[in-house]
């Protein structure tokens, strides 16, 4: 029994050195004997890393059947799974199934219906979880908060708010920046940066959200402001997103110099070859009537989609300087409706005799 055991592993594990998820599940479903269970373990963190449905199912059929008691911890790895697989029913029946729970097994649940924006159900396991005697972790805070996104649900997670407080979990930064996002995404700005503030030791999460808050609910202004504030902390490091609103906030407020400075930091942390960075310096710098500057940008390594493209043939159009934008047009590898236009108000314009 042993040696088959030992020689069905390192089959699996060979299949799955290949990168080949589904021939190892294959592999052990079509078997007659357990595994170890580290080995189920992994492979249901497999299964819900590359959101493998039909080989998580394959996996719980196999468990269930050759081991039928198995851990609580290894069952909650297959709820994680179902849930990453946006499979609720499947999470649901399970954890109804599973003739012990533990608090994990709750906090799976209520992340499977919070990742797949499933509200009502995830506020709902939530209260059940309390209700049915379990304590409330940081991983319950944190997943339930992932979901208050309307303002009925602003006024829930205030109440969460209380309960993280007497917990005593209000210093956890990973609670605190989903409450942040919270509020920043229900506008209640002013909360959210006074509950950001209340971080004794922000990290980049912290920043990042409180920034893209502001940004979304166009406080272009304090977009920057805050941006500055969060570079002066040199252990602090950017995600390119944030990045790509201070650059866009910059544009909309004509802050050209505060642009060029987070350009010359987006250099400094390789972040300016970055698609969604370089196309708001693109935007930026076009809008300014800096081609020269929008167009080293453009020919930075790993910039050139078709939406960058279409925006530099854009700037070129827009600023009048047609015969550029055809040049560039013509060179582009793929086009569509929208590369088009700026080409075709290009081309207008050389006809008509009007600039752009």
């Amino acid at each position: 029994m042993g040696a088959t055991v030992k020689a069905l592993t390192n089959k699996i594990l060979t299949h799955l050195k290949l990168n080949s998820l589904s021939k190892a599940v294959s592999i052990l479903f079509d078997s007659t004997v357990p595994v170890d269970i580290s080995l189920y373990a992994s492979l249901f963190k497999l299964c819900a890393t590359k959101r493998a449905i039909i080989e998580t199912r394959k996996l719980e059929s196999h468990l269930l059947t050759f081991n039928p008691t198995p851990p609580v911890f290894l069952l909650n790895r297959a709820i994680e799974a179902y849930g990453k697989c946006a499979c609720l029913d499947d999470a649901r029946e399970l954890f109804d199934e599973m003739p012990q729970i533990d608090g994990g097994s709750w906090n799976a649940l209520i992340s499977a219906y919070s990742l797949n924006g499933f509200a009502d159900e995830a506020l709902s396991v939530f209260l059940d979880m309390k209700r049915d005697g379990f304590l409330w972790n940081e991983v319950s805070f944190a997943s339930v908060l992932g979901c208050c996104g309307s303002l009925l649900e602003v006024y829930f997670a205030m109440g969460i708010h209380g309960a993280i407080v007497k917990y005593g979990f209000s210093g956890d930064v990973i609670i605190a920046s989903s409450i942040v996002d919270v509020y920043g995404k229900a506008g209640l700005l002013s909360d959210a940066k006074r509950m950001f503030y209340d971080i004794s030791c922000p990290n980049e999460v912290s920043w990042n959200v409180v920034i893209r808050r502001h940004y979304d609910m166009g406080k272009e202004k304090e977009t920057v402001v805050l941006f500055f504030e969060m570079i002066r902390l040199n252990d602090v490091m950017s995600l390119s997103f944030t990045v790509s609103n201070a650059v866009c906030a910059c544009s909309r407020i004509s802050a050209f110099n505060e642009g060029m400075q987070i350009h010359a930091f987006a250099i400094k942390i390789n972040l300016v070859d970055t698609l969604v960075v370089s196309g708001s310096l693109i935007d930026m710098y076009s809008k300014h009537g800096d081609l020269k500057s929008a167009h080293n940008v453009f020919n930075q390594p790993n910039t050139k989609d078709l939406f960058n493209w279409t925006s530099m043939v854009t700037a070129y159009a827009t600023n009048g300087r047609t015969k550029e934008a055809r040049e560039l047009f013509n060179e582009m590898p793929e086009r569509n409706i929208v590369s088009y236009t700026p080409c075709w108000l290009a081309t207008h314009a050389i006809t008509t005799g009007k600039r752009l």
